[in-house]
């Protein structure tokens, strides 16, 4: 209680300031009250446990506002706030505190205030597994939202470029005291990897709680990373990693999986698929079910009438359908956490593209069984090239992975590859589209920030 007091007061006196003060910011704040600050090991551990602070809300909502999966009908593109209207358009957005800027970065600067106080702290037989454990945490922790606002407010990143375009705030310590600098996406990438490598040693393989980080955790982040960086033998080799500790799959047709397909919110939250738990802010709403979005078609038509996914993640609404299938059990808190399944997707993919996709199908169609009504007949994927191995892989990440922040990020990937991929929207008759590399599908610095980041 005494620590939940200590933290309510710092977080409090933060945003008073925040609020009083039009040129501070979460990385610019300062303040002049004397806090009570925690330096304990189970005050850190505390705040790290603080599942509002991080893991609940904080993934930028970006990645799936600006994303193709979802589609709003005319009455309600009219109906949306104006201040979002530009987005669902890729045009450029006025965000003011609250955003995904500041909901990121506060997780940053609670793993860099962990980490600055176990710097006064000596790590001894007695406290070594505590001590370990905050310290590997703080890392993943900030590496997680360095990815986030990376994929948002940054380029795509280009293994055969020199990534040097500016992206966002690298912050070291939590000395708002400090100038903010943009790093490039280079220096970025290098800042997650370099966390999260010297995470790992830290962590249990598995943690008591699936809100907390772990080695499984990870091995999976690091997998999601290198998928994103287009370094494929990095990303499968990660992701067999953390299938060596977790490999386990929901069986859709198994109740005692903790799915029951037919339900308003058919999974259960932290289910036996998942690695690490968090969720997405919700600064922008347009995609969200709750507030009027409907899946896009296409995507939807997609699923088989004997795949039970076509069930699980959608429920009729009018003439459309409104995705459901979260891991969060709440259908406005989208699921971005980390899980086996997406860890199963990127082995095969990566199997696809540097190995041999035959095995990857193979492999798939495993995966895919789990998905499948065990009462009809199974109708396995078959693919006579890496090309359509490829295409058909891609498109079950898709079906699988949907409304988890991780399109966008695959498009621009993609888009790599394929110049002619474009996103798509059709506006009160109006055909809408941007090219999956275009600087239209970066997010804008927050502009009550702007002038005071160099």
């Amino acid at each position: 209680m005494r620590f939940i007091m200590k933290t309510q007061f710092i977080f409090c006196s933060i945003f008073f300031c925040l609020f009083q003060t039009a040129c501070s910011d979460f990385l610019d704040l300062k303040s002049n009250n004397k806090l009570a600050v925690p330096d304990k090991l189970e005050d850190l551990q505390a705040l790290l446990d603080s599942f509002q602070d991080m893991n609940e809300r904080r993934t930028p909502s970006y990645l799936e506002a600006a994303a193709d999966d979802y589609f709003l009908t005319d009455s309600r593109y009219i109906a949306t706030l104006e201040d979002h209207k530009p987005l669902y358009e890729w045009l450029p957005v006025e965000s003011k505190f609250q955003n995904d800027w500041s909901s990121a970065y506060t997780i940053v600067y609670n793993a860099n205030f962990c980490l600055d106080i176990l710097k006064k702290i000596s790590k001894n037989e007695t406290n070594s597994a505590v001590w370990s454990n905050i310290y590997g945490s703080s890392l993943f922790y900030r590496a997680n939202a360095y990815l986030g606002l990376v994929w948002a407010y940054g380029a795509v990143f280009n293994p055969n470029g020199d990534n040097s375009s500016l992206s966002i705030v690298l912050r070291e310590d939590s000395d708002f005291n400090k100038q903010s600098r943009l790093s490039s996406v280079a220096t970025v990438y290098e800042r997650i990897l370099e966390d999260l490598k010297s995470a790992v040693d830290y962590l249990p393989e598995v943690p008591k709680l699936k809100s907390r980080p772990s080695k499984a955790a990870v091995y999976a982040l690091l997998a999601r990373t290198y998928l994103s960086m287009s370094d494929y033998s990095n990303a499968q080799y990660y992701a067999e990693l953390a299938l060596r500790i977790n490999s386990d799959l929901m069986d859709y047709n198994n109740a005692a999986d903790g799915i029951k397909i037919n339900d308003a919110v058919p999974f259960e939250r932290f289910n036996k698929e998942t690695i690490y738990y968090a969720d997405m802010a919700l600064n922008f709403r347009l995609h969200v079910p709750t507030t009027g979005s409907y899946v896009d078609t296409t995507l939807y038509n997609s699923y088989h009438t004997d795949d039970l996914r076509k069930t699980a993640f959608f429920r009729s609404s009018e003439s459309y359908q409104r995705f459901k299938g979260t891991y969060s059990m709440s259908t406005s808190w989208l699921f971005t956490g980390l899980t086996t399944a997406e860890m199963f997707l990127i082995k095969i993919e990566s199997m696809c593209r540097i190995g041999d996709f035959k095995s990857a199908i193979k492999l798939l169609n495993n995966f895919r069984k789990y998905r499948w009504n065990k009462d009809r007949v199974f109708l396995e994927l078959k693919a006579d090239s890496r090309f359509e191995a490829i295409r058909i892989v891609l498109l079950e990440r898709r079906k699988e992975l949907l409304f988890r922040g991780l399109r966008l990020s695959d498009v621009k990937r993609q888009g790599l590859e394929d110049s002619s991929l474009k996103l798509k929207r059709k506006i009160q008759g109006r055909l809408v589209e941007v090219t999956a590399t275009s600087d239209k599908l970066i997010l804008g610095l927050p502009t009550d920030i702007e002038e005071y980041i160099k």
